[in-house]
């Protein structure tokens, strides 16, 4: 995975060009590598925004500094929506847009699914554990009473 810092230079690389090509009146397949390689990086750029963060800096100037690049990015996203949309491409916008709120949300109810499904079975291993538990004790106690029950009848 690539850092923030080459991941926004990437993007803002993609930008330009899908600009120039735009420009220079080329179609929607010649740029979509270029868009590809925006949304890839805006993406890299988004998930270390979120990322715990260390602390060679202070918490105002990695806030700042977050902050700016995500303000960039979607400054540089609203170009580009606008670029195809006055190129002709506004119905390839709203497609684009539309299946990447799908992808989005499906992989949050599969994330959502997943973590049931790890809650379910951490609950299932707490209970296997606290059964196991209960028979030593029960064990425990009843051997406890076995051998009280022979030293007095020993005696």
């Amino acid at each position: 995975m690539i850092d923030p810092i080459t991941a926004f230079a990437a993007a803002q690389a993609a930008v330009k060009g899908v600009q120039a090509a735009i420009k220079l009146g080329k179609d929607i397949g010649a740029i979509s590598g270029d868009l590809m390689k925006f949304f890839d990086a805006k993406d890299v750029v988004a998930k270390a925004a979120a990322a715990p963060k260390t602390f060679k800096q202070s918490d105002t100037a990695t806030a700042f500094n977050t902050v700016m690049h995500l303000k960039q990015l979607q400054d540089a996203e609203n170009q580009l929506k606008d670029m195809l949309i006055w190129s002709g491409n506004a119905p390839l916008w709203q497609s684009l847009i539309q299946e990447r709120n799908n992808i989005v949300s499906k992989r949050k109810a599969e994330e959502v699914v997943a973590q049931k499904a790890k809650d379910k079975r951490r609950k299932e291993i707490d209970s296997a554990v606290m059964f196991v538990l209960s028979i030593l004790l029960a064990l425990s106690i009843m051997s406890f009473v076995a051998w009280t029950t022979l030293e007095l009848t020993k005696g």
